[in-house]
């Protein structure tokens, strides 16, 4: 389903760049977005460089003026009183939010949005605060990086016979098909290659750390938990979906001392079951929840669908104007609400 929502959007946002988006958000009456990041910088980190193409600062200023435009940044009161629907939204509205916990954020988005007085939720991988662990996919990139600037003659089994056979496009083709559940297959890579992750972390530092958080909260940002360390939710077992929502929720309020409960799901939240929702909502272990599902609304009514606008170089009014004109389509089969089993 992102697939087709992501061509979709691809193929018609010239065309939907060129409509008012108030005429857009008038025929749908979508007034409230939520849309989200991981990174911005000038140049893309290693660890993100072959993955997705990251914002650079110029780009995402101008995003920021797109939204003030056309929407007034949500409060957080605001989307407490929203998510309980205790409150209507009658203007326009967004709030930003940020996934993976990210140096970035610190050092780069922070100021921007502080100086213009927009709000924004970070969401943190308890594992990697203080860049003690480094998420799989980051791994995946450096590998492939190094791979490529450095061509190691290596000898682990399939991969090192790509590499002597000079079949860097097959190597890089199999890093990137790596998941969660064989991850580890990047680290023993890694070792037999002289490739050292503790040393980029302790170097590079990509992550935000304790002192960091604290800082930014003090600013008035908030935080709320992406996972252990970011599972794809449909490939787990239930127990393990709880097991990585909770702990996660609960050592970051407890080590920075946040009350609310934020939660957003990693990679997607496609497949979790109503099951999932209705035992962490009834129980208070997470507050409002986070999916990527664009402009749709959600039987779980806590769980908020956002809108990523990290689609190459397509600007925030192209991507948000073709999330628009795709809930139209949608609406025609009633096919704009996720319906939760």
């Amino acid at each position: 389903m992102l697939k087709i929502r992501e061509n979709f959007i691809h193929s018609i946002n010239k065309l939907a760049g060129n409509i008012p988006t108030k005429t857009l958000t008038n025929i749908t009456g979508q007034k409230v977005i939520f849309p989200f990041y991981h990174c911005i910088s000038d140049e893309a980190p290693i660890h993100i460089k072959h993955l997705y193409q990251v914002k650079t600062v110029k780009q995402f200023e101008a995003d920021l003026e797109f939204l003030l435009k056309n929407y007034k940044p949500l409060d957080y009161a605001d989307l407490d009183y929203y998510i309980q629907n205790k409150k209507t939204i009658t203007k326009p509205s967004f709030l930003l939010t940020f996934d993976d916990g990210l140096r970035e954020f610190h050092d780069i988005i922070a100021p921007i949005l502080y100086r213009k007085g927009i709000p924004a939720i970070c969401f943190l991988n308890s594992e990697f605060i203080d860049n003690k662990a480094l998420f799989y996919r980051y791994k995946t990139s450096l590998l492939i990086e190094y791979t490529l600037l450095s061509k190691p003659n290596i000898d682990a089994g399939k991969y090192a016979n790509y590499l002597i056979r000079r079949e860097f496009k097959k190597l890089i083709k199999h890093l990137q098909l790596i998941n969660y559940e064989n991850k580890d297959i990047l680290t023993n890579l890694a070792n037999t290659a002289n490739y050292n992750f503790t040393k980029y972390l302790r170097e590079n530092k990509p992550y935000l750390t304790s002192k960091q958080i604290l800082s930014l909260k003090e600013q008035g940002f908030r935080f709320g938990s992406h996972s252990i360390d970011h599972p794809e939710y449909r490939f787990i077992s239930y127990e393990e979906q709880l097991n990585q929502t909770i702990k996660s929720t609960n050592r970051i309020c407890n080590d920075f001392g946040i009350k609310y409960k934020y939660f957003s799901f990693p990679f997607t939240d496609y497949g979790v079951s109503k099951q999932f929702f209705d035992e962490v909502y009834n129980q208070n272990k997470v507050d409002i929840s986070f999916g990527c599902a664009g402009i749709k609304a959600d039987s779980a009514v806590k769980n908020i669908q956002r809108i990523s606008l990290e689609m190459n170089n397509l600007s925030a009014k192209q991507i948000i104007n073709s999330e628009l004109i795709y809930y139209i389509f949608r609406a025609i089969f009633g096919k704009n609400k996720i319906k939760r089993t």
